[in-house]
C-alpha cells in the first residue's frame, strides 16, 4: 500500500477486482470503506474485462503492473479515484501509467496526488526507469495532473500527446 497526504492507494487482488467490476458496494464492504461514488465505465471496463483479468490469471506476470489501483481518501473513508500500470517494464525498463478520477471527485487534486504516489512507487522498483503516459491535445487536465508530477511531453500528433518522467530526472 502506497499512503500521501490524503490517499491509501491499494493494488486490488483478483478478487478484489471483481467486486470493483461487479459494482454496488461489494468492493467497499470487502475492504471496510463506506459506499460513496465509485464507478467502472468505458473503455476502463472492456480494459479490465478483456485484459486484466486474464492477465492477473497469467502466474508468470507482474500482477502489480496489471491490475487496478484503487485511492481511498482517508478522511472520507471512500474510494476517490484508481489508476493501473499498463503491464511490467519492457526492455527499455519503461512502463505506461493510466488514470481516472471518479466524476464526483474531479477538481480536488486526488488524481496529481495518485500519479504522485504511484510514480513515486515505481521509479523505486527494479527494473523501471522511465513512465510514460499519453494524454488528449484537448485534456487539459490530464496534462495538469502530469505536469505538477515532472513529466515532460516527448512526441505528439493530431490527436495525442505522450508524456514522460524518467529516474533522476526533474523538469
Amino acid at each position: 500500500m502506497i499512503e500521501t497526504n490524503r490517499l491509501s492507494i491499494r493494488p486490488l487482488t483478483l478478487e478484489q477486482l471483481r467486486l470493483h467490476l461487479a459494482g454496488g458496494t461489494l468492493l467497499e464492504d470487502e475492504l471496510g470503506a463506506l459506499p460513496g461514488h465509485r464507478e467502472v465505465t468505458e473503455p476502463l471496463l472492456s480494459i479490465l474485462k478483456h485484459f486484466t483479468i486474464p492477465f492477473l490469471q497469467n502466474p508468470n506476470r507482474q500482477p502489480l503492473y496489471d491490475t487496478i489501483w484503487i485511492a481511498r481518501d482517508r478522511t472520507l473513508n471512500q474510494f476517490v479515484a484508481d489508476a493501473k500500470f499498463k503491464g511490467a517494464p519492457d526492455e527499455e525498463q519503461t512502463i505506461e501509467i493510466g488514470y481516472g478520477t471518479y466524476p464526483t471527485f474531479q477538481g480536488r487534486g486526488y488524481m496529481t496526488e495518485l500519479v504522485g504516489g504511484l510514480v513515486t512507487w515505481a521509479l523505486n522498483q527494479p527494473g523501471v526507469r522511465r513512465v510514460t503516459a499519453e494524454t488528449d491535445l484537448t485534456n487539459a487536465a490530464s496534462q495538469a495532473v502530469l505536469r505538477h508530477n515532472s513529466f515532460h511531453p516527448f512526441a505528439e500528433d493530431d490527436r495525442t500527446m505522450w508524456w514522460e518522467l524518467a529516474k533522476g530526472i526533474k523538469n
